[in-house]
């Protein structure tokens, strides 16, 4: 107990740190220690600070919608990806990770299909035929016919596509592996990301934009 109060203290101190610089990079030594032990211990605390870089969205009855809206200093990357890998991940291999990455601000989309959601604890593949349907139809490559749009005071942020997978169910018996949705990961140059608020835009093939809104500077 004692331990896990002493982690989320930390991690409370780090928050608050934080808020009185801008985020940080290039990491030196000691940032890529204090990153690689904060996911290594993959606790409450490591909970808590991570929280603060992904907002949860709610919404959408009958067209695919963004669920999640995550954005990743390079601070965040290093102890996002040794919270990860927390079984034989040494700190000199998160360092080299750290090189070859790059000083990079990672945007992860999370689209959802809604026919992906049972309602009242039913399957939706079995009991809304309409919507499966639709699910079914829809090609893989359905989040083409989105934007994404990093802006900060206006000025649109350039970005990159640099993976994109699929999200399906397993097949269980009656219903076949559909579609449920799709996560997305872009990158953009920390040169061309000052420390203010950013807010991460996702326009809809029905011109619905949804936002989230994260300030830079309070993050680390």
């Amino acid at each position: 107990m004692k331990i896990q109060r002493a982690s989320l203290a930390i991690a409370i101190g780090l928050c608050l740190a934080s808020a009185l610089r801008a985020y940080e990079w290039p990491l030196d030594t000691r940032a890529l220690h204090e990153a690689w032990e904060l996911g290594q211990r993959n606790d409450q605390g490591t909970g808590t600070f991570l929280a603060q870089y992904l907002k949860k969205i709610f919404g959408g009855e009958n067209d695919p919608y963004t669920a999640e809206i995550e954005i990743l200093t390079p601070y965040a990357q290093v102890a996002d990806q040794s919270r990860r890998k927390t079984t034989g991940y040494s700190e000199q291999q998160a360092a080299l990770d750290y090189q070859q990455r790059g000083n990079t601000i990672l945007i992860n989309i999370v689209i959802m299909v809604p026919a992906a959601y049972p309602t009242n604890g039913t399957d939706s593949r079995t009991t809304n035929a309409p919507s499966e349907n639709n699910r079914a139809m829809r090609p893989e490559n359905f989040w083409q016919n989105f934007q994404f749009i990093i802006k900060q005071k206006g000025k649109t942020i350039p970005l990159r596509l640099i993976r994109k997978n699929s999200i399906s169910s397993s097949a269980t018996v009656g219903a076949p592996a559909a579609l449920d949705g799709a996560n997305l990961r872009l990158q953009c140059d920390v040169k061309d990301v000052a420390s203010v608020e950013t807010t991460v835009e996702v326009v809809t093939p029905e011109a619905k934009t949804v936002r989230a809104t994260f300030d830079l500077k309070k993050l680390r």
